[in-house]
């Protein structure tokens, strides 16, 4: 299972997972996290064009569909202003869900497409599934 985890820049994304990670781990669960700010750091990818987004996104997204079908639950915590963003990273993944974190603020013209109730659930198998 992957669960991305996105917001706002400052909403508490990093705490949140660093939070559920040690849970997760606490009761013995394979668990990995996949931060943004550091993801995008060891990329070394600095190109904050949507275009550049949407390729640190989708690398990420990538890493996490390994990880998933290791074996792990998978947390990703980025920032994912775009639903088509979000629905092209969950196409990779078997099952997942979102989580959204209120708050923050964003970089600016950059608007924030807040996920609806429908697109927060748990999605098994994703590709199989259309929910937009």
């Amino acid at each position: 299972m992957v669960i991305l985890i996105t917001g706002k820049k400052g909403s508490g994304k990093t705490h949140y997972a660093n939070t559920l990670l040690a849970e997760l781990q606490s009761e013995l669960y394979k668990a990995h996290w996949i931060d943004g700010d550091k993801f995008r750091a060891i990329k070394g990818n600095n190109d904050y064009s949507d275009e550049g987004r949407i390729r640190n996104l989708m690398e990420a997204a990538k890493e996490a569909a390994e990880y998933e079908q290791a074996g792990y639950i998978v947390l990703c915590s980025f920032i994912a202003p775009k639903k088509k963003w979000r629905y092209r990273m969950r196409k990779l993944w078997e099952c997942s869900r979102v989580v959204y974190i209120p708050g923050g603020t964003l970089w600016p013209g950059t608007k924030y497409e807040v996920p609806s109730e429908r697109e927060m659930r748990t999605i098994y198998n994703y590709k199989k599934e259309e929910l937009y």
